[in-house]
């Protein structure tokens, strides 16, 4: 059966280095959140210029925004499934996944929880944006807000699936190979 999985954790953790590495491995379709924001915002479309100011502060983006951002993921979905890199972020999110998921048929699995340290992701971040990729990463108000924001909606959400038998937690401060052999052994 197909299955959605996710990949969660702080900012700079590595979830979307993992996501493509498992994507490309195994045949997910991955759905990068953040990526998918980004290219919203970037095309200029309505639902982008609504959820922009919610990405440039780092705050969450409301759910009913979310919703649209998501709805046709059903056609998107692969033999092996979809692999969600970046959500859900809250409960209500979860919810919301597991509804679609019993809509179109795939299975839930795990939430793959990458634990890093505050400071650990801070310096990772850093590294990042001076690639210049992302405009969040180069905005302290908006790395403070997605820190306080992770910092308050990381223990329900991982309580959630935790009380679902569906929380894998893995040290995201391995070495990026040592990581994925850690994913793949519960996938």
């Amino acid at each position: 059966m197909k299955k959605i999985i996710t990949l969660y954790g702080q900012p700079g953790c590595g979830k979307s280095t993992q996501a493509q590495m498992l994507a490309e491995k195994y045949g997910f379709f991955r759905f990068g959140m953040g990526d998918k924001l980004r290219e919203e915002i970037e095309s200029g479309s309505s639902l982008g210029q609504k959820i922009k100011p919610f990405v440039d502060e780092g705050t969450l983006i409301p759910d009913d925004l979310m919703i649209q951002v998501i709805k046709n993921i059903a056609e998107k979905a692969t033999e092996s499934g979809i692999l969600f890199d970046g959500f859900p972020r809250i409960v209500a999110q979860a919810e919301m996944l597991e509804k679609l998921a019993s809509e179109i048929g795939l299975e839930m699995g795990n939430l793959y929880y990458l634990r890093l340290k505050p400071e650990e992701s801070l310096k990772r971040i850093k590294a990042r944006s001076k690639m210049g990729k992302r405009s969040d990463d180069a905005s302290p108000k908006a790395i403070k807000n997605r820190f306080a924001i992770f910092e308050r909606e990381s223990k329900p959400l991982l309580e959630y699936y935790r009380t679902r038998g569906k929380l894998i937690e893995i040290d995201g401060a391995l070495k990026i190979d040592e990581t994925q052999a850690e994913i793949i052994k519960s996938l």
